[in-house]
Parts: structure tokens; sequence; C-alpha cells
């Protein structure tokens, strides 16, 4: 069966055609769009399935945003993603619009154990409820419950929650966002640009310019791509102890979605910087601040973390959800001409 999938978010939008069954998933075709070049998602669309000779019997595309009635406002993107205007272009297929980690904690069950990083390999509970914690443009969270009928996700926007200082230096790195920002929430932390946000902080804390070479490279693009990659290499000490700080804060909210879901069947940290960053989340600092929760010290050493490898996993659980609509629309259409035979 053929289906569609888009993984909606700031910087990009990925799309991918596939074909699904009950236990097979074959991605047929898969293309990155730069989100702020196109107008809109509906354009996206058009553009990817232009040449496509098959249309896709049902669609679910993944939204950085949160999701209420079929349509989503992208967090960090001046587009609206509605389901009506979608399934008019989508004719005749079924569509449906969730949020980017609600897709993303469908994907789990589908991912290789080989597309997956072991962080703490804890002792999980078969069954337990699963959290899932991703930084990328923003900060992600949800929650993969296991069910008599299958699995629950439970959406949340906890990335988008006060920020909760551990010490002063903290309470220096909030005082310093709030003055640049205002409110400051998590996802203004863990983030590509609060990883930049820090180095700032403490560049200008330590009284450190950044050297010529440092100074270009952050210059040059990808702020928060050149602080880890110097940081990483050792080559700056402003940049290893701005990602140090971004790692321990990391493994911090980690641990409050593994207590807020009770996550016995472990956590894992999806989105684009924890692959790109994953020498960094070996060190010490993640560990010590994933398990420095008192009174839940014991309980969370028992959690299994683990860091996803695989960019797809949003666009594996929209593909599977896809089918899920496809299957279902089905037998409705069935039940429904059954009935009408038998008048």
């Amino acid at each position: 069966m053929l289906v569609l999938a888009g993984d909606v978010g700031g910087t990009k939008t990925a799309l991918a055609v596939a074909e699904v069954g009950p236990r097979s998933l074959s991605i047929l075709r898969t293309r990155r769009y730069r989100s702020r070049e196109w107008p809109g998602l509906e354009a996206i669309v058009e553009d990817f399935l232009e040449n496509e000779r098959a249309r896709p019997r049902a669609a679910v595309f993944g939204v950085a945003g949160p999701v209420r009635g079929g349509r989503a406002k992208v967090t960090r993107l001046p587009w609206s993603v509605e389901e009506r205007p979608l399934a008019l272009r989508l004719r005749p297929a079924r569509v449906a619009v969730i949020n980017d980690f609600v897709a993303a904690a469908l994907g789990l069950p589908r991912l290789s154990p080989r597309r997956l990083a072991v962080l703490l390999p804890g002792r999980p509970e078969s069954g337990g409820p699963i959290g899932l914690i991703g930084a990328g443009t923003g900060l992600g969270q949800a929650a993969l419950l296991r069910t008599g009928h299958g699995h629950l996700v439970l959406p949340s926007e906890g990335g988008h929650a006060d920020f909760g200082p551990r010490d002063d230096r903290e309470d220096r790195l909030v005082a310093f966002l709030r003055g640049r920002y205002g409110r400051v929430s998590r996802d203004r932390i863990l983030s590509g640009e609060g990883l930049g946000d820090i180095y700032d902080f403490l560049a200008l804390e330590r009284r450190r310019p950044a050297p010529p070479t440092l100074a270009r490279a952050l210059a040059s693009g990808d702020r928060a791509a050149a602080i880890s990659r110097f940081a990483l290499a050792g080559r700056d000490p402003v940049c290893r102890e701005a990602l140090s700080l971004f790692v321990s804060i990391y493994g911090s909210e980690a641990a409050n979605v593994a207590i807020q879901y009770q996550a016995t069947g472990g956590i894992f940290l999806a989105g684009g910087i924890a692959p790109k960053i994953l020498p960094a989340l070996r060190w010490p600092v993640f560990r010590e601040s994933f398990r420095a929760k008192p009174p839940m010290e014991e309980f969370l050493a028992e959690i299994p973390v683990r860091v996803v490898l695989d960019p797809r996993l949003p666009l594996l659980g929209a593909l599977g959800e896809a089918y899920r609509i496809a299957i279902e629309t089905t037998r409705r259409r069935s039940k429904t001409t059954l009935r009408r035979s038998s008048l």
C-alpha cells in the first residue's frame, strides 16, 4: 500500500513515499526541502508528487508545533498546516496532521536496534512507558505507552515550559538570556540557537573573545556546529565549557522526562543534535546530571538512555500511521458497501 509522510520543521521539511504492510516498510523515495524557501507545505507536497505515477492511499504529516482540530502552526515558521487543504490536493488520500514528536514516538517500534547508541544501559521494564526528548531547531518531547491495542502516544509541549536553573551559574545564564529574550524556556536553551547563547554567556563571563579561527567559523553559518566542532576537538576552552554545560542541562531535562512519565521502558534522545555530539553525551557530566535528582537517584539509575541515530524516525512513525489510517478507511468503506448491498 502506497502512503506519504512528512516531517515538517522550522529548518527543513522531509517527505517520503513508501510501500507499507503489517510487518514491512519500504521507503521508495525521500527528499528534503529548506522550509523557509517555500510558501507552505502544500507547494512542497505538489513538487514532491509531481512525477509520482501512483497516488498515495493516505498521508500523515508530523509538524513541529501543537496540533488541534487537524490544524497546526509551525512554531518557528510562518506556516499553518491544515488537513482540509492538504486533503483537497491529495484526493482520494486520507490526510492527518500530528505533532512531529508524536510521529517520532510512533516510529520507535519500527526503529532498528542498529540505529541506536546506548548512553546508559539501565534495566528497562518490559512494557514500561518510554520517554522521548530531542533537541534540534527546538526541543521536542513525548511519551509512548504500550496498550493491549498497540501503542498510545502522549503529546507534549514541555519544551516550552519554563527552564529551572540548578545552581548559581545557571541562575546567571537565565539572567543573561532573560536580558536577550525575556522569558526563558527549556527550548530556548536546548536547541542549536541555545548552544550559541550558552557560548556567548560564557565568553562574556570569562572575558574571553573568540580567537580569529573560531570567530570566522562562528560568522560563517551554523554557530552550534562550529562550537561543537571546536569543543570536541579541544581547540577552544570556552566552546568546551559551553558544550559541557549544554550536555549537563540535556541530561537533567532527560531525567525530568523520565520522572514525569515514570519512563521505566527507557529514555530516547532524538532530534538533530544528539547524534552530532554523541562523544560529548558520553562524557560523565551527562550521566551525573541525569541521576542527580534526589530522592529519585535509585529510580533513575535503572532507566536506560539511548540516542536515536536515524534521522528518519518521524517519517517512520508517520508512514506507519498513514498505513493504519488507510487500512481503517478501507474497512469502513467495505462495511458501507456491504450494508448498501444488503438493502
